[in-house]
């Protein structure tokens, strides 16, 4: 009865040992990645007329710097399963500025050979708020990091009673990248 007892906690520890081992491989070969960029909103389109307008704009190019993120985190191309994006955040500041003149946020990720892709939006904004979090889409956008630059359509329906200066849309944004190691 002692060899029985005896080999089921040795059964036991050898599981436990051999899932713990997984879970640090699994912390291992995923990592998140950040990006920020900038986006210029002038005045001029902020200042609508209808309610139902929206403006579209298309961030500068942001380079993924994939090929060293990948090296250094010991992972190729080949070895990535899948990215999705974890975390997109828009904010303004300066002195008074706000998101009073966001009624909708729509954002797109787009590269040149591999077309575009919805990946955040948002459609109501807390008066007086400078930050934002936006509603994720629970897409694989692995295919745009591999590229070496990606860009964000955004298309803004404005509150059409606020009237404001020109405004500088900081836009931060999480990847999660699941990977093998390199052997």
């Amino acid at each position: 009865m002692k060899k029985v007892i005896s080999l089921c906690l040795l059964f036991a520890l050898l599981g436990f040992s051999i899932s713990c081992k997984k879970k640090e491989v699994d912390k291992l070969t995923e990592f998140d990645i950040t990006y920020s960029t900038n986006l210029s909103i002038p005045s001029s389109s902020i200042a609508v007329n209808s309610p139902t307008t929206s403006v579209e704009f298309v961030t500068p190019n942001v380079p993924t710097q994939q090929s060293s993120t990948f090296s250094a985190q010991k992972t190729a191309q080949s070895l990535i399963d899948q990215i999705k994006m974890t975390k997109f955040d828009v904010s303004v500041s300066g002195s008074g500025a706000n998101l009073d003149f966001l009624k909708s946020v729509t954002i797109y990720i787009k590269a040149a050979t591999v077309g575009e892709q919805l990946v955040a939006s948002k459609s109501s904004f807390p008066t007086g708020a400078t930050s934002a979090s936006l509603d994720l889409n629970d897409v694989n956008i692995k295919d745009f990091i591999f590229q070496d630059n990606i860009q964000f359509r955004v298309v803004i329906a404005f509150d059409a009673t606020a009237t404001v200066p020109n405004q500088t849309l900081k836009m931060d944004e999480t990847v999660h990248v699941n990977a093998k190691l390199l052997k």
